[in-house]
């Protein structure tokens, strides 16, 4: 399948990146500079979410790149805590605070694409 490749006319203005933008904004964006109808373009971040959340379950590989961005997710293991006491800085009074159990979590890591994007001039 051939992709078009759309010519930027006066009406379509290039976003600067200064302003925050919101979901459907970001597809609207992608879809000018693609030239790919903006359903297309909710279909492969939709497959991207699916093939990212089938490598962070329990059978999955834990780690998941995502090409040419910069992003690396990978799920690491959180060992258990104790309970232990503390001195509160506000009242001095001892403080207990609860253990958490064993749990897994997601942690994001910056690779270099996405570093040399920010600090770029």
């Amino acid at each position: 399948m051939a992709v078009k490749k759309s010519k930027k006319t006066n009406n379509q203005k290039q976003t600067s990146g200064r302003e925050r933008q919101t979901r459907t904004e970001i597809l609207r964006t992608i879809a000018d500079n693609t030239g790919l109808p903006k359903v297309q373009i909710e279909a492969v971040f939709s497959a991207l979410t699916d093939l990212l959340h089938s490598h962070m379950r329990k059978k999955g590989s834990g780690e998941f790149t995502i090409p040419m961005v910069g992003i690396k997710a990978r799920r690491v293991k959180k060992k258990a805590t104790k309970s232990r006491k503390m001195v509160s800085p506000l009242t001095g009074q001892e403080v207990v605070i609860a253990g958490k159990p064993a749990r897994l979590a997601v942690k994001l890591s910056v690779l270099k694409p996405l570093k040399l994007a920010v600090t770029e001039n």
